[in-house]
Order: C-alpha cells, then sequence, then structure tokens
C-alpha cells in the first residue's frame, strides 16, 4: 500500500505512526489546496459545490457557512477555518457555525491533530452543543457526532466516523451527511483498502443523483485509488478542473486518477496549472518573492507530480516548467528540509532527461548541506551521461553515490534510494558497454529493490521516478532474449498501464519473434502515450 500522507512544509520521512504527521511533498498521497487565510475573510467562489441551511437569521453568515465547506472539501484549510470563524462572528448564536469550525479544524486524511488542539475543538464543540439546545434534532446529532471525535483521542475518529455513517444512513438523500461521513470513515480507515467499501457506496449514491457535486468527486478519487480501482473516478476526474477552478487542489486531484490508469500527461498538465493557481495565490497574498510560494501548505506535492506524471509520458515543456524554478529555488537555499532535498534530486532527473546533456552536468554540487540532493545530483549526472554514450562517466558518478545520507534525511528509505540508484546506473554502463547480461542483472536486482518495501507503497507519486522492471526488458531483448522480454515488460506494465517505453519495448520484442500483430497494437498504445521525441516508440 502506497504511503498516504502529506506534507506542508516540515517534511520528514519514516514509518507510518499511529497519527498521520506531516511527510514529504513527493511522499504524499493526500494533498490539499494551497490558499491561507487573508487578515479579512471574504467570500472565495470557484472552490466546488458544499454547503447546507443552517439556523440564522443573517444571509452573510450562512454565506460564510456554505463557503467554508466548499473550502474545507477543497483543502483549503486555513481559508475553511477563517469563514466559519466569520460565520459566527456575524451570527454568534448559529449553533451549526461553530460545529463548522470545530470539523474543519479537526483531523483530515492528511493530518492528525495534537493534545492541545483537541481540548480546544472539544470546547468549541461544546459551544455549538449549547447553542444548539434548542435547535431541530439533526442540528444536535450533528454536533453530537462532532463531540465525539474529541472526546477520546484513541477512539475518535472511530466514533465520529461510525455516528455519521448513522446520519447518513437515516438521511439517505443527504449529499453533504454522505460525504462528511465518507470522508470520517476514510480517516478512521488507517489507509485499509478493505476499509474503502463503505465510503465508495455512499460517494457513488451521491454522484448517481449528482455528478457534478465537487465534495463527492474529491473524495472518490481519494476512495478508488485507494480500493485499488482508480479507473472508476475517470468520468468525474475529467470534470473537475472546471468545476473548481480556483481549487488548486481540486484542479490537482484528477492527476492521482491519471497516473494510476497510465495517462501520464494528463497527470503532469494537470499539475502544471494547479501550480499556476498556487503561483497566483501567493501573488495575491503578496507573499515575499521569489521563493514565497513555497511557503503555502502542498505547493510542493503538486510539482512532485507534475514531474512525475512528465517523466512517464516524455513531456519536456511541463517537466521542466516545474524543474527549472525547483532547481533555481534550491540554488537560492543553502540548507533544503528534507523532503525539498529530494523533491529538487526529481527535478534534476527531469533536466537529466530532457534538456542538453551538458546542461545538467554544468548544475553546481549541491553540497554536503543537502545529503539527498547531492546523491541525486550525482544519478542524475549518471543519467546525461548515458545519454552522452559515456559510460565510464556513468560508472564515476554510481561510485560517487554514497552508501547512505548523514544524516540520513529519509529514515530508513535512503538505503533502498541508493542502492537503486547505483544498480540503474551500472545497468546503464553496461548496455552502452554491449554487456547485456550484466545489464541484466543489474536491472534485476534494481527492480527487486524498486518493487518492494520500503520503495514500493511508500509514496503517491512513486518515490522511484520510473519502472526499472522495463528497463530489464529491454536488456533481456538486447541479449536475445525476447521472450523474456515480453514476460518482464508485462510485469512492468501491469504496475504502469500504457508505459509508453515499457510497450515500445515489448513492441520490438514481438516483432523479433513474428507477431506483428500486437507489436503494431503496442505501438500503437505507446504513440498515442508518449508526448517525447518519436524514436523512443518507434
Amino acid at each position: 500500500m502506497r504511503r498516504l500522507l502529506i506534507a506542508p512544509m516540515v517534511l520528514l520521512w519514516g514509518a507510518a505512526p499511529p497519527v498521520p504527521t506531516p511527510l514529504l511533498p513527493d511522499a504524499s498521497h493526500w494533498c490539499g489546496d494551497p490558499i491561507e487565510a487573508s487578515a479579512h475573510p471574504e467570500l472565495l467562489p470557484g472552490y466546488g459545490g458544499g454547503g447546507f441551511k443552517v439556523r440564522t437569521a443573517n444571509p452573510q453568515a450562512q454565506a460564510f457557512f456554505d463557503n467554508g465547506m466548499q473550502l474545507a472539501h477543497a483543502f483549503a484549510h486555513k481559508a475553511a477555518i477563517a469563514a466559519f470563524q466569520e460565520a459566527r462572528r456575524l451570527d454568534p448564536a448559529c449553533a451549526l457555525c461553530a460545529w463548522g469550525e470545530a470539523w474543519s479544524s479537526g483531523p483530515t486524511i492528511n493530518y492528525g491533530i495534537e493534545e492541545g488542539e483537541r481540548k480546544k475543538l472539544a470546547e468549541i464543540a461544546a459551544t455549538a452543543e449549547r447553542l444548539a439546545q434548542d435547535g431541530p434534532a439533526n442540528e444536535r446529532a450533528l454536533i453530537a457526532a462532532l463531540k465525539l471525535r474529541y472526546a477520546d483521542p484513541k477512539r475518535g475518529n472511530k466514533a465520529f466516523a461510525e455516528a455519521m455513517d448513522a446520519l447518513a444512513r437515516g438521511n439517505p438523500g443527504d449529499d453533504e451527511l454522505a460525504v462528511i461521513a465518507a470522508d470520517a470513515l476514510m480517516i478512521a480507515s488507517d489507509y485499509q483498502p478493505a476499509k474503502m467499501a463503505r465510503p465508495v457506496e455512499l460517494l457513488e449514491t451521491v454522484l448517481k443523483r449528482n455528478p457534478d457535486y465537487t465534495p463527492a468527486i474529491h473524495f472518490y478519487i481519494h476512495a478508488t485509488e485507494l480500493a485499488g480501482y482508480p479507473e472508476r473516478a475517470t468520468p468525474y476526474a475529467d470534470q473537475l478542473a472546471a468545476l473548481a477552478p480556483a481549487a488548486s487542489h481540486l484542479v490537482h486531484m484528477p492527476a492521482h486518477t491519471y497516473y494510476w490508469i497510465g495517462r501520464y500527461a494528463d497527470a503532469g498538465t494537470t499539475n502544471v496549472r494547479a501550480v499556476e493557481i498556487s503561483e497566483e495565490n501567493a501573488k495575491r497574498l503578496k507573499l515575499p518573492e521569489p521563493d514565497g510560494h513555497w511557503t503555502l501548505a502542498y505547493y510542493g506535492h503538486n510539482v512532485s507530480f507534475g514531474i512525475a506524471g512528465a517523466l512517464m509520458a516524455g513531456d519536456a515543456k511541463s517537466a521542466l516548467a516545474l524543474a527549472r524554478p525547483l532547481v533555481d529555488m534550491a540554488r537560492r537555499t543553502p540548507k533544503l528540509d528534507n523532503g525539498r532535498q529530494l523533491l529538487v534530486g526529481k527535478a534534476y532527473v527531469a533536466m537529466a532527461r530532457f534538456t542538453p546533456s551538458d546542461e545538467m552536468l554544468a548544475l553546481p554540487d549541491p553540497g554536503d548541506a543537502n545529503p539527498g540532493t547531492q546523491a541525486l545530483w550525482h544519478y542524475a549526472r549518471g543519467e546525461a551521461l548515458a545519454r552522452k554514450g559515456d559510460a565510464e562517466g556513468v560508472l564515476r558518478e554510481a561510485k560517487a553515490l554514497p552508501s547512505n545520507f548523514k544524516p540520513d534525511p529519509t529514515e530508513g528509505t535512503a538505503p533502498a534510494l541508493l542502492k537503486v540508484s547505483r544498480l540503474v546506473l551500472e545497468g546503464r554502463a553496461a548496455m552502452l558497454q554491449n554487456r547485456f547480461h550484466d545489464a541484466a542483472k543489474a536491472f534485476a536486482k534494481a527492480a527487486k529493490i524498486e518493487e518492494d518495501k520500503p520503495l514500493n507503497g511508500y509514496t503517491d507519486p512513486p518515490l522511484w521516478w520510473y519502472p526499472v522492471r522495463r528497463d530489464l526488458a529491454a536488456a533481456l531483448l538486447a541479449d536475445g532474449n525476447p521472450q523474456q522480454a515480453i514476460a518482464e515488460a508485462d510485469s512492468s506494465l501491469k504496475r504502469r498501464p500504457h508505459d509508453a517505453v515499457a510497450l515500445a519495448t515489448r513492441a520490438s520484442a514481438e516483432e523479433a519473434l513474428g507477431k506483428t500483430r500486437p507489436a503494431a497494437a503496442d505501438r500503437a498504445d505507446a504513440r498515442r502515450s508518449w508526448r517525447g521525441d518519436g524514436r523512443v516508440v518507434g
């Protein structure tokens, strides 16, 4: 199972804790919108649907409540909290306005909360309960459910989810209750695919009657990805950005579907736009240039996902639009946090793959202060040298890779990451030297590490930028084993469907065996998926 946590800026790696804590952007499945609350809350359009009638005589309080729901469902967390606080200011007697502040400030599928926060939110929920003493039954039930979340630090999420599910069952026509319940069940699931059945059921019920309801689309993309059938969300993912054009997170969200169904180019371009929205927000908020947008939550996740999709699709334009500013930021930042070190490493890979080799080779050593970036700088240099045909240079860079990071910014993942980097470069050099059997051995070892824990299942998008098994297929083909090459390409394509490079390799192996019809189908599929040099896919 992939690691399903997100980091805003404090970026750490390691084993999953009992309560979700922020992780590096590259290690993120869950993510969010970068907008921050302004000093004077205002209604923010373009964030999709959400909201319901609350007991207030103040139309502006109602408007801010609805906007708070919209922002919360779009993971614009701080802006959502500010909207609910403004609703409370406009109508201090509004019970569900207080509920909204306590709910939107609590745990999400990204984050847990600290004990001090839990106690404060329990107090706000208690205030909502007092204000709702003479209110309707559903209002009191919604608040009672939320009180359960903050009553017990160990079981609170599960108790809230169960109570919300009961409310949703009792009100089967209420879209908002169904979405809140599905979200709560996902938070309480410990990210177990087997526990996605009920959230999926709730969200599919909503989408059947209201296919444009953005909160349901958002969580449906997450739930179907977690459950292992991301393709179900495709028709909804295709329309989400147009339904919530101001919400960076919702513009980004289709990438979670696109990447895992093999629409890599769409995963890349989707995130290019999400990043642009983040940067527009940074200007609106008058954050300091040139790197103020990096203080916005989740910005790095969109950059990471965009580069990941573009690398798989051969989309140089999208990859470099994201990678070059990232490299420039790193030059201006003497000490990068842990997560950004490895994200800059991904930018180096994009530079190595898509710029003239000498451009990558001219980039300066990022220095010992950034060991993760420095290691991936060596790896990317090796990739650039491989493009130049310099096998000896590739091997020099492989030898320059450390065996671990000191200090290790990946808390245990580093040895695996570095082994894959070294083995891939050794395989590249062996291919250049026509030592195809040796190349196959190196790629086989690298593929096993890349597909195993801790690398496999650790991140979304994946920590390693491509499936190494496709290189094993290419080496076997070059070594005169087309049937084995097909088997390895098949295995790679199960993990990354419609990967153009793996498809092209399989097509070549099929052609070697005289299987012209399947080879033609594979080449056509590869050409549809690929955005780069046509020589790669034939």
